[in-house]
């Protein structure tokens, strides 16, 4: 039977819960807001500590079908502790009960505005990967949902000013969770770039400048799908279908930044979880971002091409998994001190970090790893190439292959029928691609400076680095003539 209401009432829970008022609007419906955000509300919930429920809503059209499942389930789902913490074994299951409802804001965009318009809605979540974080020219039209968040969460905002006559006490707590280096701060500019754009009216913009609040935020945590996991474990240990169920490791971190009122509203702390309310996020996000992300999206290209399905097999490759290692302590950790991350802190966070990749219980696949991923390159591996450069005045030999690897996966298969689905931004996928066509006429190194200078990827012309587009040409010519594991393994040696 499906997880639902009607499952748990028959189980002898009530759901004595399921009263409590709407208080979040969540702009995600992913993996990982379900994972931990939604998860740790729930904690608040039933322990007596929170009275609000979530609405859930998709910032892409892509997510419809999640949103489905969410009203065919009654917002109910699964989150599976699996793994080890402090040398326990933790097997853990809670069935999360924060979500009250879900919406369509491309089908159901009247809907959405109405959330707007209630004055107890005061929480706005979002997950929408890098790549959401983003200004997209688009005109202003109420009637419809907007393409991007930014344009979503200005259109959001501007409804609730109108209909609650811009009172300071209508303005919102707005809470980003995309790894993105002052994220609230960014989903601010942008609301105001959208704002402008629109023509939107002085008074509004003063509004959202003084009543509403934008917080900086850090998450950790590692999360999968239900469709990830061993299909036998889950028919003998879960008791019912469940679409929107995840798994996730012990280990979890959230630090907000921002003004104290939203501690007043969440109080984690009070239960021991462990969100922690910081006066500045970005040392713990530095560490994160290079380490646990930059060596994820470092591994996942060539892990993908080489054939492995899961982080857990690149950790315990006998070619993979000593590029791991090196690549974090010879690379990542050396370049991280240019920003002042002590050697010895983030050695130690290193090691948990590969304790968590090689997690037995947990079936984290690659091919997940590759969402947007020519913004998590920017993002994650491009800020340690360059204070690398700085530092040493050289070319790191594995984060540009690891880089290699990434266009290689993008050019996708030489045949048609043996290629994958890329999910990324469109228009960056073909920019990508158009510039691989010069490869046959060209030549690689042609195909490969055209790609490192679309600086409406990286934001920049990475061709200014000296000698990076030849050492990445090296590098693929390496993996196309010998093979990923055979390029990875030389490159070791």
């Amino acid at each position: 039977m499906l997880l639902s209401k009607e499952w748990m009432e028959r189980n002898g829970d009530e759901l004595r819960d399921g009263h409590y008022p709407e208080r979040m609007i969540q702009i995600g419906e992913g993996n990982f807001l379900r994972g931990l955000v939604d998860w740790l509300i729930h904690q608040l919930i039933v322990n007596g500590k929170y009275d609000g429920r979530v609405i859930v809503s998709n910032p892409r059209p892509t997510g419809a079908q999640k949103i489905r499942e969410f009203k065919q389930q009654d917002g109910l789902y699964t989150v599976w502790r699996r793994g080890m913490e402090n040398g326990n074994l933790v097997d853990e299951r809670d069935i999360v009960r924060s979500v009250s409802r879900s919406l369509n804001p491309y089908e159901e965009w009247q809907e959405f505005l109405a959330c707007a318009r209630n004055p107890s809605i005061d929480i706005v979540i979002s997950n929408t990967t890098e790549a959401g974080l983003t200004y997209l020219e688009e005109a202003l039209d109420l009637e419809r949902c907007p393409t991007s968040y930014p344009a979503k969460l200005t259109a959001y905002l501007f409804e609730r000013y109108r209909a609650l006559s811009g009172a300071p006490s209508a303005g919102l707590d707005i809470v980003p969770c995309e790894l993105v280096e002052n994220n609230g701060d960014l989903v601010r500019e942008l609301v105001l770039r959208c704002a402008a754009s629109w023509g939107l009216p002085r008074e509004f913009t003063a509004w959202v400048k003084e009543h509403n609040y934008f917080y900086n935020t850090l998450v950790d945590s590692i999360v999968t799908g239900f469709n990830t996991a061993d299909k036998r474990l889950l028919q003998e240990e879960v008791p019912y279908e469940d679409s929107l169920g995840v798994i996730r490791e012990p280990f979890y971190l959230w630090v907000i930044q921002g003004p104290p009122r939203l501690q007043t509203k969440w109080d984690f702390p009070s239960l021991g979880l462990n969100v922690r309310y910081e006066p500045d996020v970005a040392p713990f996000r530095l560490i994160k971002v290079r380490i646990l992300n930059g060596s994820h999206t470092s591994l996942a290209g060539l892990s993908f091409l080489a054939g492995l399905v899961t982080v857990r097999d690149a950790m315990t490759h006998d070619v993979m998994g000593p590029f791991v290692h090196a690549l974090i302590h010879n690379e990542i950790i050396p370049a991280a001190s240019m920003q002042g991350v002590p050697e010895s802190e983030a050695t130690r966070f290193a090691a948990a970090v590969v304790e968590r990749f090689s997690n037995p219980l947990l079936r984290h696949e690659i091919a997940s790893l590759q969402l947007n991923g020519l913004s998590k390159v920017t993002v994650r591996i491009l800020p340690t190439l360059h204070d690398f450069v700085a530092k040493t005045g050289e070319i790191p030999t594995l984060l540009t292959l690891a880089i290699a690897g990434q266009l290689l996966y993008y050019k996708n298969a030489e045949n048609e029928e043996d290629g994958w689905i890329i999910k990324d931004n469109e228009e960056h996928v073909q920019l990508v691609a158009a510039a691989w066509s010069l490869e046959e006429s060209d030549g690689l190194f042609a195909a490969v400076s055209r790609i490192l200078g679309l600086e409406a990827i990286w934001g920049e012309d990475l061709n200014q680095v000296p000698g990076l587009a030849e050492t990445i040409t090296t590098h693929i010519a390496a993996l196309q003539g010998g093979g990923v594991l055979g390029a990875v393994s030389n490159a070791l040696n």
